[in-house]
């Protein structure tokens, strides 16, 4: 659904679904206090149903699907992280999540799945692959015989009507469907992005000497020279000569005392 306006048309088309697939009729619909929903009374009278809609700001008088609404999200946000998918692929999160959820056991049902409840018949899951994983798709028709015979792809879930798989082309950036596929399942197309100074600790400042009251009177310009080095002169030195780092003073021996 693009608009909200293709409500009443999907609505349509979800009851013929449910009465021609499992021959029985829609009998009571719950929804919120949307406009969407509430322009469709005179639809439910002519079908029959009992409509109930919450009051305005409510949305606890509609638990049951407020809790089914906050179960897929968690779900779609887990495959979403976990594959590192753009946010462009949101829908696709959504209809995987609900494929696997349909598929999984439930104490609800008495550890029975939703789909086997619906269909009577156990579910495959021979098809279940990793979600945002890289796949490498059978190029059908090649343009010559030395031309790739697959191209790499984005697996995004299980297309409706079809034995086949969603993938999305990365080179053609487009989604289409294939069943002849090998999957890296434990490879992603979109790596984390890693920070780099996550792993480095940030540098310590450097701590400044501490200066004796001795030093005051000393320029500011000063203050980084170590107060254990001998004193230099004020005279600028010659530029044909180069000063000594350490200049010792100079001592004249003593006779030692006679016996």
């Amino acid at each position: 659904m693009r608009n909200k306006s293709e409500t009443q048309t999907l609505l349509r088309q979800f009851f013929h679904y449910v009465h021609t697939q499992f021959n029985t009729k829609v009998q009571k619909l719950c929804f919120d206090n949307r406009a969407e929903f509430i322009s469709l009374k005179f639809f439910f009278l002519e079908e029959g149903v009992l409509f109930q809609h919450s009051c305005v700001y409510t949305p606890q008088q509609n638990g049951v699907v407020e809790r089914k609404h906050r179960h897929i999200l968690e779900n779609a946000r887990a495959l979403r992280f976990q594959s590192h998918l753009s946010i462009t692929f949101w829908g696709e999160c959504i209809l995987t999540a609900v494929h696997i959820i349909n598929r999984l056991p439930t104490l609800l049902l008495h550890k029975k799945t939703p789909f086997k409840i619906l269909y009577n018949k156990l579910p495959d899951y021979s098809r279940m692959r990793f979600f945002g994983c890289v796949a490498f798709a059978t190029i059908v028709n090649p343009s010559s015989k030395f031309s790739p015979r697959g191209t790499k792809c984005i697996f995004l879930g299980y297309p409706m009507g079809q034995k086949a798989y969603k993938l999305y082309d990365i080179a053609a950036q487009k989604i289409f469907t294939n069943r002849d596929v090998v999957f890296l399942e434990d490879t992603f197309y979109h790596p984390p992005q890693v920070n780099p100074t996550a792993h480095n600790p940030p540098a310590l400042p450097l701590p400044l000497p501490i200066m004796s009251d001795s030093f005051s009177h000393l320029p500011p310009s000063s203050a980084i020279i170590d107060p254990f080095d001998p004193p230099m002169s004020s005279s600028p030195a010659p530029t044909d000569s180069v000063p000594s780092l350490l200049e010792l003073p100079s001592y004249t021996p003593l006779n030692p005392p006679a016996a």
